[in-house]
């Protein structure tokens, strides 16, 4: 039987407004509406009579003290792949189909509670293992493993997350020891703006920063060919290594800066990051594209963040390609006063303490830029930063 246009337009309007009471189970637990037990809300095909279901919370019986500590190799929705420390082999059992050290394991936003997020690429977690039996129909027992928690981390490294979501920012990688970012001498076109980002991120991080340089094959005259902007970052990076996948060239210094370290790989689209990873880890097999002729971008290969064991020691975190990064908890005049390369030794040189540089007297910052002691596209970079934090 039809609707009629009537019931039709009421039906839509009820689902629109079911839709828009959905949120973030975060934070209706902050604001005390439901208990931390996660519920889910089942309607019929018009969104009526709608049925509350408490979900089981797979780690209620599960003591810390029998859980093992794993390391969080992917990522994906509701579970993440972790690979279990050498002594905890022994102590689970591993799902049918499972590898001997690594397992798929479930997580819920009880996990994210402590943390206050949910778990990231090179998180060190605590498994627990959920028996057969307590399967309550929702895909708990068929996971086998759930994450009882997420152990504090030493670093991390962030970037904004969707608009409509909870969560200002995400995680793209945690516990790292350097950063790496790879940019492309040439297709796509060096991005002053969002390497200081980058660069930004990991001295508030106190992390090392690296530039990789790619495609250094398409120069014909090597080094000489570098254009003026990556000539003035390399001047405040605290590495440069330039590299062609292609020939070889600059290879091995960048395996041995990585040796033994957890680094975080990551740059824009296009810049040949995917290639470069299967250059140093063999067995990673990542896609790879070429840069639309129409525009100059890349195109995303990468779609989430994965972790590989470099050969002969050291773990290379290979993340999305994105077009920015986090800062959105840096005010005006903390940015001010650490953005790299404006003053020497780092010690604040301009008249007022709260000068951000732009038409405040006696800015040491904008004498320099005059004088051209500081790049006028360094400058620039800071002022886009800059505008946008409002």
């Amino acid at each position: 039987m039809m609707l009629e246009d009537d019931e039709l337009r009421k039906v839509r309007t009820s689902r629109r407004a079911h839709r828009s009471r959905r949120i973030d189970v975060m934070r209706e637990w902050d604001s005390g509406i439901v208990d931390d037990r996660p519920t889910k809300e089942r309607f019929s095909r018009e969104f009526k009579k709608a049925k509350i279901k408490h979900l089981k919370n797979p780690v209620e019986n599960i003591g810390e003290e029998n859980c093992v500590e794993g390391l969080v190799l992917e990522v994906h929705r509701r579970t993440c792949e972790v690979r279990l420390a050498a002594s905890a082999e022994s102590s689970l059992r591993s799902p049918v189909g499972a590898s001997e050290s690594t397992v798929t394991a479930m997580y819920r936003a009880t996990t994210s509670k402590q943390l206050g997020e949910f778990p990231a690429v090179g998180d060190r977690v605590l498994l627990g293992l959920v028996n057969d039996g307590e399967d309550s129909g929702d895909g708990v027992g068929s996971q086998k493993y759930c994450v009882v928690r997420v152990l504090p981390r030493k670093s991390e490294l962030k970037r904004p997350g969707p608009r409509d979501t909870f969560y200002k920012q995400q995680t793209l990688a945690a516990n790292i020891d350097q950063v790496v970012i790879v940019a492309s001498v040439t297709q796509p076109e060096f991005n002053y703006g969002f390497m200081d980002r980058f660069l930004l991120a990991s001295n508030l991080n106190s992390l090392p920063f690296i530039l990789v340089l790619t495609k250094m094959d398409l120069l014909p005259n090597g080094e000489a060919d570098l254009s003026e902007d990556i000539r003035d970052f390399m001047s405040i990076a605290d590495k440069v290594i330039p590299v062609s996948v292609k020939t070889g060239v600059g290879l091995d210094d960048l395996r041995n800066e990585l040796l033994g370290k957890s680094s975080v790989f990551s740059g824009m689209s296009g810049v040949g990051k995917s290639s470069l990873v299967n250059a140093l880890v063999p067995h990673a097999a990542l896609a790879t594209g070429e840069v639309r002729e129409r525009d100059g971008k890349g195109r995303h290969t990468t779609i989430s963040s994965s972790l590989f064991d470099l050969p002969g020691g050291g773990i290379v975190i290979d993340t999305p390609g994105i077009r920015g990064i986090g800062l959105m908890d840096l005010d005006k005049e903390t940015l001010a006063k650490i953005f790299p390369g404006f003053f020497e030794d780092d010690i604040f040189t301009c008249k007022f303490s709260n000068c951000i540089h732009v038409k405040e007297a006696g800015c040491a910052v904008r004498a320099a830029v005059e004088s051209g002691k500081l790049s006028r596209a360094r400058y620039r970079s800071y002022l886009r930063i800059l505008n946008s934090s409002d």
